[in-house]
């Protein structure tokens, strides 16, 4: 059983570093400004609730015409975790997006159990997670489906999909391996995970050797969300304004009360890859994200790669306002 009220306390600190500017890569599809982006959020939903409001701000986000959300892909085994992803989605109308899962599913559950609770008392498609298709298969059917360079990749949780994707061999859907695949479909990869420029955080820590494969291997540009850039931003209080049956409203409610905020690691990074830097942060780098076999990170400047970090620019209640806006947005 996972602590969830721990998932994303760092586990050694270090302060935050300017660091030098690279420019700000704001163009959220990289791509003409007239390019709706299209997204995958990749989530350990289960875990923490920040999961259900980046989620949240995805589906407001798509239902605006500003991102095209392609499919969620949970990274842990709970059978929990793609039912509670796919009521989200369909309380937005949004329930033909796509939701897979790692598998075998399990029985785990957190100890603050948003997800089973969404899983079994909201309308959803799933049910149960082992009626979601297998991440994997899914990450490949989509990705094949798309124009080259045309997909943003949003990590909120374990990198254990993503590792075994770029692991991934041929199949029905592509000739291409995994990482030849991402090469050709993906434009870049937006991570919450580490700390900046150093340190150790829960997303990277769980599953490190697939941390160090990501990093490693990963073909496209990246563009790291620390723990310190969501960890004083406060959100989700306002969901009280939406409807009684809003499932990311009743997620925070069981997970922080009624009313009540909670730190936005999650939310900033998928609200970044959608809306790019939008007047919020800068980039720092290009650098290279050093990974160690405990899961811990560290910023180089070299080697030069194609690897950035988040700067906040903004003042936490100005990022928090942007993503308050996006919760508390009436579905259609």
């Amino acid at each position: 059983m996972i602590n969830p009220m721990s998932r994303r306390k760092m586990l050694t600190g270090a302060a935050l570093a300017t660091g030098a500017v690279a420019g700000i890569l704001a163009n959220p599809a990289g791509a003409g400004a007239n390019t709706v982006p299209k997204l995958i959020i990749d989530t350990d939903m289960f875990a923490d609730v920040d999961d259900a409001g980046a989620l949240a701000i995805a589906n407001a986000a798509h239902q605006a015409g500003d991102v095209r959300l392609l499919a969620v892909v949970v990274n842990t085994p709970s059978r929990w975790g793609a039912p509670a992803a796919s009521a989200i989605n369909t309380y937005y109308g949004h329930g033909h997006v796509p939701v897979g899962t790692r598998k075998p599913v399990d029985d785990s559950v957190a100890e603050l159990n948003y997800a089973q609770h969404l899983a079994q008392h909201f309308p959803n498609g799933l049910g149960d997670g082992e009626r979601a298709p297998e991440a994997i298969s899914l990450y490949r059917r989509v990705l094949a489906g798309q124009s080259d360079r045309s997909v943003t990749i949003a990590s909120v949780g374990l990198a254990t999909n993503l590792a075994a994707l770029l692991a991934s061999g041929p199949d029905s859907r592509s000739r291409l391996t995994g990482r030849e695949l991402v090469a050709r479909k993906v434009t870049r990869l937006v991570v919450m995970g580490g700390q900046y420029p150093s340190g150790e955080e829960f997303n990277f820590v769980q599953d490190a050797p697939a941390t160090q494969h990501m990093v490693a291997e990963w073909p496209t540009r990246m563009i790291f969300n620390g723990f310190e850039i969501g960890d004083t931003v406060y959100t989700g209080a306002r969901l009280v304004e939406t409807p009684e049956d809003n499932p990311v409203r009743a997620a925070y409610r069981i997970y922080v009360g009624e009313g009540n905020n909670r730190n936005s690691w999650d939310l900033t990074a998928v609200h970044y890859a959608i809306y790019g830097a939008s007047g919020l942060y800068r980039l720092s780098g290009p650098g290279s994200n050093e990974i160690a076999a405990n899961g811990a990170n560290t910023w180089r400047d070299t080697p030069v790669k194609d690897q950035y970090y988040h700067v906040k620019t903004a003042s936490d209640d100005t990022i928090a306002g942007r993503l308050n806006r996006l919760l508390i947005r009436p579905r259609r």
